[in-house]
């Protein structure tokens, strides 16, 4: 199967629909004059599209790699001044006002919900489109409004991860249809722009699988944990997502983050010091890992790479994701106790004790004769 980039895909056929719509908003006379609303900045020069074409193996490593390209996607829309611009213009349309961040929210979902129609693939060929060309083209199926929808709404600072829903619970491995959850004051809600439901409807699947994509980590713990001292950037982005992979997902044979892991603990010699580590790597390197958690392999991978310094300790993790103008808890001087002494409340007196008289029991049955 071929893969087209830029344009490029995921998943497998979905069956889905949603409200049609091109009409471009209407327009505001102001003295005279026609002032757009929804588009203040025209779009750049339309170029011919970069098409770049390559194989997807079958099952869950197809899906994986598509998935990788759909991410990629996300952070790429979501640093294009453009897609924020247009963003931006569809808030202003709608009129949503400042720091209203579920209002802000609902606008960019229902806007991609109107305006972009559901347009199934090129028969037998998986498209992906970038977040700027979806906003020419306007049509695309429900990876392609993911990478609109979620490019739009990190671009304004709200953060957005994957869902990958499939239909045979005996095929936890098979996935038809993806869609995004975007984070709002502790939680996560559905955004299923192929449907013509409201935010927060989501699709009763067997199957679901959660795709996070790298991003600054003060929403998800698991980024949280790979962070260090300065900030984002500490830990290599390539190592972060290698080891979210390793516990959540599967990992291919020959992925290159592996080899970067070797070069990084041979440079440091530190190969030596882990026979352990030096053996998964290499196993991992020729045959991958399969398609399910592997939660325990991360953990001790971790703890190794934390000890060597190559992540922060865990009260590094902590002190650098306090809240600002929030103090370190300091420990109070502790006082030595004097010992008391206890003086006597009153002298007590034993108790005499006096003999119980025995008492003659009748035997039962016998009645008492009078004379």
């Amino acid at each position: 199967m071929n893969q087209t980039r830029n344009d490029t895909k995921t998943s497998e056929t979905c069956r889905c629909k949603t409200t049609e719509g091109f009409a471009e908003a209407g327009n505001l006379r102001l003295n005279g004059a026609h002032v757009s609303t929804t588009q203040r900045h025209r779009s750049a020069p339309f170029t011919q599209p970069k098409i770049f074409l390559g194989h997807i193996p079958k099952g869950w490593r197809g899906t994986q790699k598509t998935i990788e390209h759909v991410q990629a996607l996300i952070r790429a829309g979501a640093k294009d001044f453009y897609v924020r611009q247009k963003a931006i213009d569809i808030l202003l349309e709608k009129q949503v006002k400042p720091k209203d961040y579920l209002a802000e929210i609902k606008a960019l979902f229902e806007w991609v919900q109107q305006h972009v129609r559901y347009t199934k693939d090129t028969v037998q060929v998986e498209v992906l489109h970038s977040a700027r060309r979806m906003l020419e083209l306007r049509a695309g199926d429900c990876d392609d409004m993911a990478i609109l929808l979620g490019a739009m709404l990190e671009a304004i600072g709200h953060p957005v991860r994957l869902v990958l829903s499939g239909p045979n619970p005996l095929r936890q491995d098979l996935f038809s249809h993806i869609y995004l959850e975007v984070f709002h004051k502790g939680r996560w809600i559905p955004l299923d722009a192929t449907m013509p439901y409201p935010m927060g409807w989501a699709p009763s699947t067997m199957v679901k699988k959660i795709i996070a994509i790298t991003r600054r980590s003060n929403m998800m713990a698991e980024d949280m944990e790979l962070q260090g001292i300065d900030g984002v950037g500490a830990v290599p982005d390539w190592l972060r997502g290698l080891l979210r992979t390793v516990r959540t997902e599967a990992v291919q044979p020959k992925d290159t983050r592996i080899k970067s892991l070797w070069d990084l603990l041979r440079q440091r010699q530190l190969l030596r010091r882990s026979p352990w580590l030096t053996t998964v790597l290499r196993r991992i390197w020729n045959r991958g890992l399969s398609a399910r958690p592997h939660p325990r392999t991360a953990r001790r991978i971790k703890q190794r790479l934390r000890r060597w310094g190559i992540l922060p300790p865990i009260s590094a993790i902590a002190a650098a994701h306090r809240p600002a103008g929030m103090r370190p808890v300091t420990r109070a001087p502790v006082q030595t106790v004097r010992p008391v002494t206890l003086k006597p409340v009153a002298s007590l007196r034993p108790a005499t004790m006096q003999p119980v008289r025995p008492v003659q029991m009748k035997p039962a049955g016998t009645k008492a004769v009078r004379k």
